[in-house]
């Protein structure tokens, strides 16, 4: 199912968003940050096509989460600079974390590290736990 808005952030969708990012801003690389975070939430709505993901916009970066609240625990960061880099973090869980809010950082460059690195963040993050779309595209890209 497509990437959902939190609730109380938006009416509308996370491409709306990023197209009018793209529209509004005679910058040429917010347009081109735009047209690459577009196409990456249309991945993600082709890799998870059952599982439920919360998604809101912090400035250019999209937050993807579990629950249907902005203000619930954030799971992975999403982040394009003009490029086809892709900047992601996640935030540890509090029993894995050596200090309260650890996050691991990593840069994708290509569209497969771009598909393993999320994958990587939802397991690794565990605000995904026990969902079968995300352990076959691990058991796929392994």
């Amino acid at each position: 199912m497509p990437i959902s808005v939190c609730k109380n952030h938006s009416s509308k969708s996370l491409i709306e968003i990023y197209k009018e990012v793209a529209y509004y801003n005679e910058n040429p690389v917010w347009k081109i940050k735009s047209k690459e975070m577009i196409n990456l939430i249309e991945l993600i709505n082709i890799l998870f096509k059952d599982t439920q993901i919360w998604g809101l916009t912090s400035h250019d970066r999209l937050v993807l989460l579990s629950e249907n609240n902005w203000e619930s625990r954030w799971h992975v960061i999403i982040e394009n600079i003009g490029s086809k880099e892709f900047y992601f973090e996640y935030l540890m869980p509090e029993n894995k974390s050596p200090w309260e809010n650890g996050i691991v950082k990593g840069v994708a460059g290509t569209i497969s590290e771009v598909e393993r690195y999320l994958a990587i963040a939802m397991r690794e993050s565990e605000g995904w736990n026990d969902n079968l779309e995300l352990e076959n595209l691990l058991n796929r890209l392994e």
